[in-house]
């Protein structure tokens, strides 16, 4: 069934809204650690960036890096013994710091809303796909059950899934992967929120399932303007969707820019390294894959992080943390002190 993601009536005014200059999330030196007894290890440091209004913004790096931790501080839902210690998160202008929970249970799904990694879990299994689909609407308040209902059936038929009157009397475990990935996004979409929060959309996947995904995501922001933050390890999934990235290491971004720009002129070592790490089917057997050094381990406190496994390492990167060099009037920066060399592709 072709995808019909078309907003009606006073929906296609909140569109044109929404396309504005104005940034619609802006972190700012966003600080997270995570505490063991008399320690405190930070796994997010100094980490600012804005997404624009129906921009796609790309955050990419390996696991560990920090990425799901950030998604969580936005929502305010971090694990216990994991704590926000600084930084300003604002939405449309309005910070989000001193909200209380009552405020927290009406921005979360209403304006940002989460797509999860693994759809298989995120359901519970004794429960039907109506009775997730309608609890969600009745408690943010949209409707009556009866409308609740209407309105189900009406977005997982606009993400294409088929005879979804049928699929309300279906259980979790009796849909794919894939299946219950759109199950989840018609559920954002009928919350009709600011922002998209795609953490891993595509992760436990088959192939054909996260190419539809893909497509479905894009196709969510070419029809309602929606902003997104897309979370993936995937470069193959950024350079798809994402209009902005920043690549994480160690906690920080360590480079960010337009992604045509950063996959044309990759001017870290460590997004090189990842660049180089694809499988490059074209090219003789030994020569496909290129590899990077073992991690000595997390956050650094003092020098650049990548430095332990950083091919063009010196001294001064493992005394001070680079600081932020901007590499063109399109806003590509980096953070690396051998700049000079990364601009002129040795590596």
């Amino acid at each position: 069934m072709p995808l019909k993601l078309i907003y009606r009536g006073k929906r296609q005014e909140r569109t044109v809204t929404r396309m504005g200059k104005q940034p619609l999330l802006t972190i700012e030196d966003l600080q997270v650690v995570i505490t063991r007894k008399d320690k405190a290890v930070p796994v997010v440091q100094q980490l600012s960036l804005q997404i624009g209004q129906g921009e796609i913004f790309g955050l990419v790096g390996e696991s560990g890096c920090g990425k799901t931790l950030t998604c969580l501080s936005i929502l305010n839902l971090l694990p216990a013994g994991i704590v926000r210690t600084g930084g300003l998160i604002q939405l449309a202008g309005v910070s989000l710091n001193d909200l209380t929970a009552a405020q927290w249970r009406q921005l979360r799904g209403n304006r940002i809303a989460l797509i999860m990694q693994n759809p298989m879990s995120a359901f519970d299994a004794i429960r039907t796909i109506g009775d997730h689909f309608i609890e969600t609407l009745l408690a943010h308040g949209k409707t009556d059950r009866r409308a609740a209902k209407a309105t189900a059936i009406e977005y997982l038929a606009r993400v294409g899934l088929p005879e979804p009157g049928l699929l309300l009397r279906q259980y979790p475990f009796e849909l794919s992967g894939g299946m219950l990935q759109r199950v989840i996004i018609a559920i954002t979409l009928a919350q009709q929120p600011d922002l998209i929060i795609a953490d891993e959309p595509t992760t436990a996947l088959d192939a054909a399932s996260q190419v539809q995904i893909l497509d479905l995501l894009a196709a969510v922001r070419r029809e309602f303007g929606t902003s997104m933050l897309l979370i993936s390890h995937d470069l193959g999934v950024i350079a798809r969707l994402a209009d902005s990235v920043a690549v994480m290491y160690g906690g920080r971004i360590v480079e960010q820019a337009a992604v045509a720009e950063l996959f044309a002129q990759p001017l870290h070592p460590y997004t090189q390294s990842l660049l180089n790490a694809r499988n490059s089917i074209g090219l003789p057997r030994s020569q496909r894959l290129s590899f990077i050094a073992a991690n000595e381990g997390g956050c650094s406190t003092g020098g650049c992080g990548f430095s332990g496994r950083c091919p063009r390492v010196s001294p001064a990167c493992r005394a001070s943390l680079p600081g932020k060099v901007t590499a063109n009037a399109g806003g590509h920066w980096v953070r690396c002190l051998d700049i000079s060399a990364a601009q002129m592709g040795v590596g």
